[in-house]
């Protein structure tokens, strides 16, 4: 294999631009095989431009021996089944984030490409970014020391109501399975839990603040990593200006994202020590010196799709590390569901979720919101999800 020829499956807003980078800007990696798109039209438009055979049918575009590896942009529902058909394919499996909006098909996607010993990695290309690799860089260095707090801002996803008009399955339970933590937050939510580590347990709220939709538009959330240590997370698609601040605090220091720059904050001495020597009772008296420096970071920021793509391809091909393997992915969605649930019921939820909870509450929420715009993606993709489970039972 010279290149690793890519077949798109759902060609709306990320599909399409995926067709685009791997025909013309994938370098000597990758190539675009083929197009797939339930909506006829559209795959003839983006196969035309693209001069590749075009599908309506994914299973026809994954026996069709024009590719090796699928990029899965569907609605989230069928991130499930097309992932299974692709990894029993022996086809490599890059899926668009979230996994899935459920995260016990999620482990069955993972766990399926890993028994078939295909390639899964997940376009979470925050991870890229160069500000968030030098983060995780110092805070894995041990500098930092043992963390105690973890607190996220993410409010610069700011969407119009006309953005969740302009797509069926936006903005419901039917069609999305979630809000702003299963569409625009994950991308957070995994570097929360790349940088930070996972915490043990969730408890918080969601809103629909300010969207005439069937979901969240804000969520706030309070996580504990046992032994005192929290972490806090707030994201929402309702904010002007819309902020993003990372700031993470360790027995030795504290590093600040924020506005484009990474601040890192160097005590004297560690906090532990301080608070057991320092022979000041409180106020001045008791603290001591912290030296402030930005952190200089590489030119390039990083942050792009097709570096993933690209990373993808030479996994495939020669072995390299995945910038986001499946498996690390399934983090963000534990930790949504975990919110979901939380919010939803109004509970402490406990890590890891437990699948069949979660898959509840979405059908529960889909009967009691939904208005039908959705079009009852849940419901056709859990259909073959459920051919698919039988099939691999008597396999």
């Amino acid at each position: 294999m010279k290149k690793v020829r890519f077949g798109v499956i759902g060609l709306g807003n990320m599909g399409a631009q995926h067709a685009k980078w791997c025909k013309n800007d994938g370098g000597r990696d990758v190539a675009l095989g083929a197009v797939c798109d339930i909506v006829a039209d559209k795959a003839q438009a983006i196969g035309e431009q693209h001069k590749v055979p075009h599908f309506t049918d994914a299973l026809e575009l994954m026996d069709s021996g024009l590719i090796d590896a699928v990029i899965i942009a569907t609605p989230h529902y069928w991130h499930s089944p097309m992932a299974i058909h692709a990894a029993r394919r022996k086809l490599h499996v890059l899926c668009e984030k979230p996994l899935e909006s459920r995260i016990g098909r999620a482990r069955v996607m993972v766990q399926q490409c890993r028994k078939k010993k295909v390639a899964m990695g997940v376009v979470l290309h925050q991870r890229t970014r160069t500000i968030m690799r030098k983060m995780k860089q110092i805070v894995d260095s041990g500098v930092l020391g043992e963390l105690f707090r973890v607190e996220m801002v993410c409010s610069s996803w700011f969407r119009s109501q006309a953005y969740y008009d302009s797509g069926a399955w936006r903005g419901t339970w039917d069609g999305e399975g979630g809000g702003v933590l299963i569409n625009q937050a994950p991308h957070h939510l995994d570097l929360f839990q790349w940088i930070g580590g996972m915490p043990k347990k969730v408890v918080g709220m969601v809103h629909t603040r300010a969207h005439k939709i069937e979901v969240e538009d804000t969520a706030n959330f309070l996580c504990d990593y046992g032994g005192g240590k929290v972490g806090y997370l707030y994201a929402s698609t309702a904010d002007e200006p819309g902020a993003e601040q990372f700031t993470v605090c360790g027995d030795k220091g504290t590093l600040v994202c924020k506005g484009g720059k990474l601040l890192h904050g160097k005590l004297k001495r560690s906090v532990s020590s301080h608070i057991s020597g320092s022979k000041g009772s409180f106020s001045k008296k008791g603290e001591q010196a912290c030296t402030w420096k930005e952190v200089k970071l590489p030119k390039n920021p990083g942050g792009k799709h097709l570096m993933v793509i690209k990373n993808f391809a030479a996994h495939v091909l020669r072995g390299d590390a995945l910038y986001c393997p499946g498996v690390e992915a399934l983090n963000e969605l534990e930790l949504s569901n975990a919110m979901y649930i939380a919010g939803h019921k109004d509970k402490s939820v406990t890590l890891p979720v437990n699948g069949k909870e979660i898959e509840a509450l979405i059908v529960k929420l889909e009967k009691q919101r939904s208005t039908g715009k959705g079009q009852g993606l849940r419901k056709s993709a859990d259909k073959e999800y459920a051919k698919l489970m039988k099939r691999l039972a008597t396999a």
